[in-house]
């Protein structure tokens, strides 16, 4: 791949880091202990993991890979489940063709998927609304994109259709409603509220006559300033003062029956810029410690806790080190796994696949070697269940 082209895609994250960066300074007046790292945990034996990845076939392209090829290659190695996304700009243009080879190769190769719908998928710029439906004085930074009715009722014509489309698949598993939709994202940090996420969840449950669990996500850095930046009610005084508030996590718990599924996506290193000089913001030292609360407290409700995407690729602030990165490495793959599974979470999907065959063809192995070790490792992890 070409600089210019690696240099669009970390641009295109260090727009939203740059904004989560300028807050920085804010980290002066929060909790002491927020500021001190501590030391995580053991929460005892888990079994073994199903282990699963996201896949983007736009992301694969950009890379320079043949999306057919690349998804081939993953489907070899035996994920418990792959994550797909519809996206409707693409749809509203080309058609469903490209996600029907998908989900029909999934289907000839006995491989699980679970598929996000809706208006925000995976990956930038996170809202793939199509031109034709976007409301004519457009969209206003930081504003609920469910807030226009005409593109509300847009958006439940296309769940409708997607679903109608492929709930007949037995290799689909579990629809995954918007992506992150709590989480304020993309350029102009949008988000979806919750009584526009109960109108989509409603639908599916109608038109999916097989029952699928569903799943909602959340993103979180377990890092005050970057989480509370993200998140859509924007800072929560009750947060900074150290007392339980209102999350994306318990946001998506609201909207979901017993069963269901609520989505942990977990970045443990972030690259930004402040001030022309390159920064890494860590999560805190008691991330796995937390995350085992939330676990907990989903379990508690009846309901299941997956990690969704679990840091493996690159979040860097410069081109220049994409290649070798700051942010992660096939060591600290390993190193948020074991924590992910030593915090009690049997279901870990990875963020980053189409990196790990990129660097491959590059001449690097040793990404996607890791991760066949640890499914090596979790070989013996349970099937996930298909449909009747």
């Amino acid at each position: 791949m070409t600089l210019p082209r690696i240099q669009s895609l970390l641009l295109r994250r260090r727009v939203q880091a740059l904004a989560i960066a300028l807050l920085v300074p804010c980290l002066a007046v929060a909790p002491l202990h927020l500021l001190m790292p501590a030391t995580a945990k053991a929460h005892g034996v888990v079994g073994p993991v199903q282990v699963g990845i996201s896949f983007s076939p736009q992301r694969a392209a950009f890379l320079g890979l043949d999306y057919r090829s690349a998804f081939t290659r993953l489907e070899a190695l035996h994920f418990r489940v792959i994550r797909l996304s519809a996206y409707w700009d693409q749809i509203d243009g080309d058609g469903y063709a490209q996600l029907d080879w998908l989900m029909s190769e999934a289907k000839r190769a006995g491989q699980p998927v679970a598929l996000t719908v809706g208006m925000k998928a995976l990956g930038w710029p996170e809202f793939f609304i199509p031109a034709s439906v976007v409301p004519a004085d457009g969209l206003s930074p930081g504003e609920d994109v469910a807030s226009d009715s005409s593109l509300r009722a847009a958006t439940l014509s296309f769940v409708e259709d997607t679903v109608l489309r492929y709930r007949d698949n037995p290799s689909l598993i579990a629809w995954q409603i918007e992506n992150e939709p709590f989480n304020r994202a993309g350029p102009q940090r949008l988000w979806i509220d919750a009584e526009f996420l109960r109108d989509e969840i409603t639908r599916v449950r109608e038109l999916d006559t097989h029952h699928r669990q569903l799943i909602v996500n959340a993103f979180s850095h377990f890092n005050l300033v970057f989480d509370q930046a993200s998140a859509r009610q924007g800072f929560d005084l009750r947060q900074w003062l150290g007392f339980e508030a209102d999350s994306a996590e318990r946001d998506g718990l609201s909207v979901l029956n017993k069963g269901d599924i609520l989505g942990l996506d977990v970045y443990t290193a972030i690259g930004y810029s402040f001030l022309g000089q390159d920064h890494m913001s860590n999560a805190d030292g008691d991330w796995p410690d937390r995350l085992a609360r939330v676990r907990d407290l989903v379990r508690s409700q009846g309901k299941q806790a997956w990690i969704t995407e679990a840091q493996a690729e690159p979040w860097e602030s410069a081109a220049n080190s994409y290649a070798d990165p700051k942010s992660t490495s096939p060591q600290a793959i390993r190193s948020i796994f074991a924590n992910l599974k030593d915090a009690g979470f049997s279901t870990i999907l990875f963020w980053g696949s189409e990196y790990w065959l990129w660097q491959a063809d590059q001449g690097d192995p040793r990404w996607i070697d890791t991760v066949k070790t640890i499914l090596r490792g979790e070989s013996k992890a349970p099937t996930m269940p298909i449909a009747a």
